[in-house]
């Protein structure tokens, strides 16, 4: 049995070292699988918009790997290292809202797949125009905006086609047009309608939030850190690197099940992950 599989039931005892040891080599199998096999989505619209999310999706887990490692200012005051959490936190809960995204364009409904990307495109245009000030524009920004909008009219008449082909609910196509792609459903309902465990979308989402919308609980943090020595430092990475684990593990899963992977060397430990992830649903059953 490989290093990743020793032993996976949470034990808030446990030093940082086991699980930053777990993410480690589960960021690197998806690394590396996702660098093997994308260029097998660049064929058309849908397969690039699956790469980019996949992408920004490991952009936002490597990014927090590298704040847990440390930061400075040396470059303006001497000896200013740190662990920032916050960011980190707020970098974790960027990669769960990309893995929720994928999973309801991608993964829920397979059937529904092509007009949710008619019209999750359709909610950024929108929204990019819309944020887009009336006056004062450049000429290349009007020619953008009048480009754009000329788009939004095209995929409007694409959602109307293919809406009526496969007989989608009317209703759930007016609010997502007028609402956005997501048609009201927030962060933890999508999260309840993938494979993450509810209770870890439940628990973990939220509590990533205080962070991205600076409650005082990331106030609390930061004073914390300030005053907290080395060990107490390690034992608040653990545990973030405990959620991203998960996060990480479920996130390989879907890519094969989506991804041309058959041939490729580095699915040899999907079933590794796969025995990852059922010790993780027991933990959060």
């Amino acid at each position: 049995m490989s290093a990743l599989l020793n032993c996976y039931e949470y034990n808030p005892t446990w030093g940082d070292n086991l699980h930053k040891n777990e993410f480690s080599s589960l960021r690197k199998i998806a690394i590396t699988l996702f660098d093997d096999t994308f260029s097998s989505h660049l064929s058309n619209e849908e397969g690039r918009i699956f790469y980019l999310l996949c992408k920004k999706f490991l952009n936002h887990i490597n990014s927090f790997y590298t704040v847990l490692n440390g930061t400075n200012f040396n470059d303006v005051v001497e000896n200013s290292e740190q662990i920032d959490h916050s960011s980190a936190k707020i970098l974790l809960r960027s990669s769960f809202e990309s893995f929720l995204v994928m999973n309801h364009l991608f993964f829920e409904k397979p059937s529904l797949t092509e007009i949710r990307v008619l019209l999750y495109k359709h909610s950024g245009l929108k929204e990019r125009q819309d944020k887009l000030p009336a006056k004062n524009l450049s000429a290349d920004l009007i020619a953008k905006r009048k480009g754009e909008s000329e788009l939004i009219k095209d995929i409007e008449a694409s959602i109307h086609n293919v809406s009526s082909s496969i007989n989608s609910d009317q209703k759930y196509i007016r609010k997502a047009l007028k609402e956005g792609w997501s048609a009201g459903n927030g962060w933890v309902k999508l999260g309840k309608k993938s494979t993450l465990a509810n209770s870890y979308v439940e628990t973990v989402y939220p509590y990533l939030c205080g962070y991205s919308h600076s409650g005082y609980e990331s106030l609390m943090q930061l004073a914390s850190d300030e005053n907290s020595c080395n060990v107490a430092d390690k034992d608040k990475q653990s545990i973030l690197y405990f959620y991203a684990s998960y996060l990480v593990a479920s996130f390989c899963k879907l890519y094969c099940s989506h991804s041309e992977v058959a041939d490729c060397d580095s699915v040899e430990n999907i079933n590794e992950i796969e025995v990852f992830l059922q010790k993780y649903r027991n933990v959060y059953s």
